[in-house]
């Protein structure tokens, strides 16, 4: 969008995804619902790299248009499914959303090979490149704070991103392997506290605390959710990401979409 439009964007709930063949292939192409960034995504758009404007010459045209407009201008049906989906969301007051981004921290060194406190573990080589390819993930859903367990793994995880944007991290003790263990009702209370507060953030957990933190959101869903919570433990794999959309209503906050990000970088 900012290299086609010149507009920086904050995602919103995915919409289907489109498949063609073409050339003997398949492409895949992804849609979301998206806003033009506020000044409140500011941080978020500044921890994403700078953007070449498309060449004059690839376009001939910018328009921006209403639903039935657009409706008339899609000629494949199959087109039309983002648009509907996006309508009837709207419709139902489900368009306007927030992104909560649950991440595990990305891969750590074995505890076998760690000799110092589990708190300080670090993260492997691996790892680092996992967080800094996080950064761009977190922008575009326009994050807007951070919080994490104190680990180092999990803190690490996060760094990246709070060094582009310039956000804070803020630490809960609840959220650790320990702090969950000796009481994990608390990890329960800090989450869905999170949960229900204003603005997209970024949350950084560990597996332990996984299954406590998935029940607890799993009671935000409704029948009308897209998307699933993943049913197996571990849930999510080092440096695996789910993100959550979620509505703000009188009764409390309502999941209305999930989608989860894995790991892509390599060896």
């Amino acid at each position: 969008m900012a290299e086609e439009t010149g507009k920086q964007v904050v995602l919103g709930q995915p919409l289907p995804t489109l498949r063609y063949p073409t050339g003997g292939k398949t492409k895949v192409v992804k849609y979301w619902a998206a806003q033009v960034a506020s000044a409140g995504a500011a941080a978020a758009v500044a921890a994403r790299p700078p953007v070449k404007s498309a060449s004059k010459n690839e376009i001939d045209k910018v328009l921006w248009l209403g639903v039935n407009e657009a409706r008339e201008r899609i000629t494949f049906p199959e087109d039309l499914r983002p648009l509907e989906v996006l309508v009837d969301a709207w419709e139902n007051d489900r368009l306007l959303t927030r992104a909560f981004v649950l991440v595990r921290h990305a891969r750590a060194k074995r505890r076998k090979a760690w000799k110092g406190p589990d708190a300080r573990r670090p993260i492997t080589k691996r790892g680092t490149l996992r967080a800094h390819e996080l950064v761009s993930l977190f922008a575009a859903f326009g994050a807007r704070r951070i919080d994490s367990s104190p680990a180092r793994r999990c803190v690490a995880t996060v760094e990246p991103y709070a060094a582009a944007s310039g956000i804070e991290i803020k630490t809960h003790e609840s959220l650790t392997e320990p702090g969950h263990a000796e009481a994990p009702l608390a990890t329960a209370k800090t989450f869905v506290g999170l949960l229900g507060k204003s603005g997209s953030r970024v949350v950084c957990a560990h597996r332990p605390t996984l299954p406590t933190i998935i029940e607890m959101m799993r009671a935000a869903t409704r029948p009308y959710t897209r998307g699933a919570l993943p049913r197996k433990n571990p849930y999510l794999p080092a440096g695996g990401v789910l993100v959550a959309h979620v509505v703000d209503t009188e009764s409390g906050p309502r999941v209305t979409a999930i989608e989860t990000h894995l790991l892509h970088v390599h060896p």
